[in-house]
């Protein structure tokens, strides 16, 4: 843990440098985005699976094998990608681990090479994925790396909120909510023993999707409303003039209450000096 908590600002310093550097014209906000989709624990398991590092993962939890087999099936021809997967966070831990044991044994350079030599599949597959001779361009390749929490808490912050359930609790308070079970519609199951991502707006349920974990579940629940959005590009705006409107009426409301408040006690002391 101790090497893996220097790791972590080993990796982070990395992948700083290497989109500051690589990506001149990307303002902040793009940069952030490309240092998420480098330092995130989807990421740095992959990056331990495709190197067969998990094998190796000293540990006396019995729940851990069966993981992380599950996480090496998702990230086969017919998985849905690194954003629809749950890997064990000890497996992301040690790529960082490793990180920090070069750097406390050898120095900044070492540590630094060692980043740039692991994580280079995922740093050539963002070059690829971003290439383009037009600027902005780029940067809307880049904003469309966004992980989908990121997008849903940062664009769509206060119009969609997105919440995992147990689902048998959400059976029992929404049952009339619709859920996508990967091939077909349904509705929650009181025997259910998975989780539920509840995509809502306006306190208004909108769709559950069904997934084994929480994780997976809120993500894909995400995933689903950045794609929403993606292909409504006044949506967003849409509802966010909806917000205002109901946040004025409420302003209105609050307002109105005030006076009347203030009336009655100018009433009452009207009477009390009669």
């Amino acid at each position: 843990q101790r090497l893996e908590w220097v790791g972590d600002a080993v990796l982070c310093l990395y992948a700083r440098d290497w989109i500051y550097t690589k990506y001149p014209k990307l303002h902040v906000s793009e940069m952030v985005i490309l240092e998420a989709s480098i330092v995130c624990n989807e990421t740095l398991a992959y990056v331990n699976v495709l190197n067969g590092l998990q094998r190796y993962l000293n540990h006396r939890d019995p729940s851990l094998p069966p993981r992380i087999t599950e996480f090496e099936c998702s990230m086969g021809p017919s998985g849905r990608g690194l954003w629809a997967t749950d890997p064990p966070k000890s497996i992301s831990d040690m790529i960082e681990a490793i990180f920090g044991a070069v750097h406390v044994d050898g120095g900044h350079i070492p540590g630094q090479n060692a980043v740039s030599y692991v994580m280079k599949p995922i740093l050539d597959a963002l070059v690829s994925a971003l290439a383009s001779s037009n600027i902005d361009e780029m940067k809307n390749k880049a904003q469309n790396m966004m992980h989908p929490k990121q997008f849903v808490h940062e664009l769509a912050g206060g119009i969609i909120h997105v919440k995992a359930w147990k689902e048998e609790s959400f059976a029992l308070r929404k049952r009339n909510c619709p859920i996508w079970r990967n091939t077909c519609w349904g509705v929650g199951e009181k025997e259910g023993n998975g989780s539920i991502g509840l995509i809502e707006s306006f306190g208004i349920d909108l769709v559950g999707i069904s997934e084994t974990s929480s994780h997976v579940a809120r993500n894909r629940a995400c995933a689903i409303a950045m794609e929403v959005f993606a292909q409504n590009n006044d949506l967003i705006e849409k509802l966010r003039a909806i917000s205002l409107l109901l946040r004025q009426k409420d302003d209105i409301a609050e307002d109105e209450v005030e006076n009347e408040n203030e009336n009655e006690n100018e009433d009452g002391a009207e009477v009390m000096v009669e």
